[in-house]
C-alpha cells in the first residue's frame, strides 16, 4: 500500500481521544451502600454486562471512524481493491512532427491524434497528475483542462522533431509523480522515419502504450534538396535538385520571387529521387533568396524548398612562394576556372596566401606552417605582428587523424570542412596554441577551431585569417590529396576571408551560436529582428533569413524541413501491423505495447495503474461507523 499524502497519517493520533474519554468515565473510589439505592444497584448489576458491551462498541466505532478518516486523508493506494483506477502520473506524448500535417479527406492527421489524446485526458481523475510532451520537446503541465487547451493550440512542426527525446522526457516526468503509477502514452502517425532505433529509449518497468493512427494511402510529392553549386555565383551557377513523386511532376525555380526556370521530373520514390540541375545566371548581385516549388498536395510543408546563393565577382588572391607548390597549384586551378582572380600583393581586399614565416604580409591572410622547422620563431613573430591570437607549438611527429571541430562546423559556412578534414592523416604538425597576450580562453578556442589533430587545434580561423598547423605538403598531411581540399579552400577564401559571410543550413527551432558579429536577422518579409549576443533561436517557419550587420547582409540562414519527413512509409492504415516492432526498436522495456485502436489504447494505459484509490471506501467506512455510533448511543 502507498499513500499520496502520508503526512495526514498523523491524524490517527486523534483516535486516542475516545479512549481517553472512555477511561475518564470509569468509577474509581470508595463505595458506600445506602438502603435507598440498593434496588438500583441490583438493577445495574443485572445489566452491567450489556452496558459494558455497549460502551466498548461505542469506543470501537469512534476509534474506527477517526482512523478511517485519517487514512482517507492520506489517500492510500492498494492493489485490486477500491473503486476506479489508482492515481497515475501520466505523460502524454503527441507526435506533431511535420508528417502529422498530412491532409486526408479534408482533415489533418494531427486532428485524429488530438481527438484520441483528448479522450484519454478526459478519463483522468482529480488525484492524477498529467503532462503533455510534444515532438519538439515542449512540456505542458497542469490540470486536464489546461492540457486540453494546449492540445487545441497544437500545430504540425516544420521539422521532424525528436520523438525519442520526447519519450525520454515523458519517462522522467512520469517517474517524478511517485507514488502515483507512472504511465507514458504516445500518440503518433506511425511514420517509419520517426520511429527509428537511432538511440533506444530505456523505459525499464514504466508502461509505455503507443497508439498509431493511420488512414488512407498517402501519395506525396516533395523537394528533398536544392543545393546551389557553387555556393558563390560569378555570376552564374547551377542548382542541384532532388525530387520524389508518385508520378511525373513539374517544378518551378525562383530567385528573389522571380521565376527563372521550369522543368519536369519523372516518378521517383523517396529512396531514389529524380534529379535535375538547371544552370542559371543572375543579373542581380549580393545575397539572393531562392526556392524550388511543386504543385500543392496533401502534405504542403515539403512542396517548397529554400536555398540561398551569393552572386559576386570571384575573390581576389595573391600567392607567395612560401605557400608551397601544392597550394599554388590548387589556387591556379581555381583561377583557371574563373572562380578566383589574381590580385596584387598588399592591395585592399586581396587575400594573401603564404607560409606564416613570410615577412610583410597584410590581412586578410591564409597562412600555413613553414616548411623549415627553424622558421617557427619567425612565423610566431609574424602572427604577433598581424594581431593573430594563435602561435605554433613544438613540432609533433607521428601519424594522427584530423577531426572536424564540433557539430557547428558541419552546419556552418565551411560546409566542406567536414569532408576535407575528417579522418585526414597528419604526420607532421605544430599544435596551435591560443595566446591573446598569454591568457587562454576556452570559448574563443572552440569558436576559432575548424579542425583538430591529436586532440589539439590544427586548423583555425578568425577575423581576417585562416591558419593551418602543417605545411600543405603530402609529407606532412594528406590534406592536399583529398578531393574536398579544393572546395574547402575556395570556401575559406570566399567566406572566412572574403565578404561572402556565412551560409548556414539549420533546422526549424534549433539554436545557433557564433552570431555575435550580426546585429539583425532579416525575415522573408524584409522586417529585421534585432540580435544581441552569440546565440540565435532559428525561426520555426521555413525560408531564407539573412544575417545583417547594420545595413549590410553578411550571411544567410536557410531553414528547411527534414527531408526524412517526406517519406510517409508506415503512416498508411494498412501498414500499422509493423508499428509494434518499430516501437519495440525505439523503446525498450518490459511493458511496451502498441495498438491502432483509440479505445484499446486508453484501456491498456489505465490497466497498468498500480491498484485503486481507497478514498471513497474509507470515507464510506467512517460514515457507517459514525451512523452506527449515533444509533447505538441514542438508544
Amino acid at each position: 500500500m502507498a499513500f499520496l499524502a502520508p503526512w495526514f497519517l498523523a491524524l490517527a493520533a486523534v483516535a486516542g481521544v475516545p479512549i481517553f474519554l472512555h477511561l475518564l468515565r470509569r468509577r474509581i473510589g470508595r463505595t458506600v451502600d445506602f438502603p435507598a439505592v440498593r434496588y438500583l444497584a441490583r438493577m445495574e448489576q443485572e445489566h452491567s454486562r450489556e452496558l459494558k458491551l455497549r460502551n466498548r462498541l461505542l469506543l470501537i466505532l469512534r476509534v474506527l471512524a477517526v482512523l478511517a478518516l485519517a487514512l482517507a486523508a492520506a489517500r492510500p493506494i492498494a492493489r485490486r481493491i477500491g473503486f476506479g483506477h489508482a492515481p497515475v502520473a501520466l505523460a502524454l506524448v503527441v507526435d506533431n512532427s511535420m508528417s502529422s500535417g498530412l491532409v486526408l479527406d479534408g482533415r489533418p492527421r494531427l486532428d485524429a491524434l488530438r481527438t484520441e489524446a483528448r479522450e484519454l485526458l478526459g478519463a483522468l481523475g482529480p488525484d492524477d497528475r498529467a503532462w503533455l510532451v510534444t515532438a519538439d520537446g515542449r512540456i505542458t503541465g497542469g490540470a486536464p483542462s489546461a492540457l486540453t487547451d494546449a492540445l487545441d493550440r497544437l500545430t504540425p512542426l516544420a521539422a521532424r522533431g525528436d520523438l525519442a527525446g520526447a519519450v525520454r522526457r515523458a519517462l522522467a516526468l512520469a517517474r517524478s509523480g511517485a507514488p502515483r503509477a507512472p504511465l507514458v502514452a504516445l500518440a503518433t502517425d506511425g511514420q517509419a522515419s520517426s520511429l527509428r532505433a537511432d538511440s533506444v529509449v530505456q523505459a525499464a518497468d514504466v508502461p509505455v502504450v503507443v497508439l498509431g493512427v493511420g488512414a488512407g494511402a498517402p501519395r506525396n510529392r516533395a523537394v528533398l534538396s536544392a543545393v546551389p553549386a557553387p555556393a558563390r555565383w560569378t555570376p552564374g551557377g547551377a542548382v542541384s535538385l532532388a525530387i520524389t513523386s508518385p508520378d511525373a511532376t513539374a517544378w518551378r525555380l525562383t530567385l528573389d520571387g522571380r521565376t527563372v526556370a521550369r522543368g519536369d521530373v519523372p516518378a521517383a520514390p523517396a529512396t531514389a529521387p529524380a534529379r535535375a540541375e538547371p544552370r542559371l545566371a543572375s543579373a542581380a548581385s549580393g545575397w539572393l533568396r531562392g526556392s524550388v516549388e511543386l504543385e500543392a498536395d496533401a502534405l504542403r510543408a515539403d512542396d517548397t524548398r529554400w536555398f540561398a546563393v551569393r552572386v559576386a565577382p570571384p575573390p581576389t588572391v595573391a600567392v607567395r612562394g612560401e605557400s608551397g607548390p601544392f597550394l599554388a597549384a590548387a589556387l591556379g586551378t581555381l583561377v583557371d576556372e574563373k572562380r578566383l582572380a589574381r590580385g596584387t600583393l598588399g592591395a585592399p581586399r586581396v587575400v594573401t596566401v603564404s607560409g606564416a614565416d613570410a615577412a610583410g604580409v597584410r590581412s586578410p591572410v591564409f597562412l600555413t606552417a613553414p616548411q623549415d622547422p627553424i622558421r617557427i620563431g619567425d612565423a610566431n613573430r609574424e602572427l604577433t605582428r598581424l594581431g593573430i591570437p594563435w602561435r605554433f607549438g613544438a613540432i609533433a611527429r607521428g601519424q594522427v587523424l584530423a577531426r572536424a571541430a564540433g557539430l557547428e562546423a558541419q552546419r556552418d559556412s565551411l560546409s566542406a570542412t567536414v569532408r576535407a578534414f575528417e579522418d585526414t592523416p597528419v604526420r607532421l604538425r605544430y599544435p596551435l596554441v591560443y595566446s591573446p597576450g598569454g591568457n587562454a580562453n576556452a570559448a574563443a578556442v572552440a569558436a576559432d577551431t575548424l579542425a583538430t589533430a591529436g586532440g589539439t587545434p590544427w586548423v583555425v580561423a578568425g577575423n581576417g585569417y585562416v591558419l593551418v598547423g602543417s605545411p600543405i605538403d603530402p609529407e606532412a598531411t594528406d590534406l592536399p590529396l583529398r578531393a574536398a581540399f579544393v572546395p574547402w579552400l575556395l570556401e575559406a577564401l570566399a567566406r572566412q576571408l572574403g565578404e561572402d559571410g556565412r551560409l548556414i543550413e539549420a533546422a526549424p527551432g534549433s539554436t545557433l551560436t557564433g552570431v555575435r558579429d550580426a546585429t539583425g536577422l532579416e525575415r522573408p518579409d524584409s522586417t529585421v529582428l534585432p540580435l544581441d549576443g552569440d546565440r540565435l533561436v532559428v525561426p520555426a517557419e521555413p525560408g531564407v533569413y539573412f544575417l545583417r550587420r547594420q545595413n549590410a547582409r553578411i550571411g544567410a540562414i536557410v531553414v528547411n524541413a527534414d527531408a526524412a519527413e517526406s517519406d510517409l512509409r508506415g503512416t498508411a492504415a494498412g501498414e500499422q501491423e509493423a508499428l509494434g516492432s518499430r516501437v519495440q526498436a525505439l523503446v525498450a522495456g518490459a511493458k511496451v505495447q502498441a495498438t491502432a485502436s483509440g479505445s484499446a489504447w486508453r484501456a491498456a494505459t489505465f490497466s497498468h495503474a498500480a491498484g485503486q484509490a481507497l478514498l471513497l471506501p474509507l470515507v464510506a467506512l467512517a460514515l457507517v461507523a459514525l451512523l452506527a455510533e449515533a444509533w447505538i448511543g441514542g438508544r
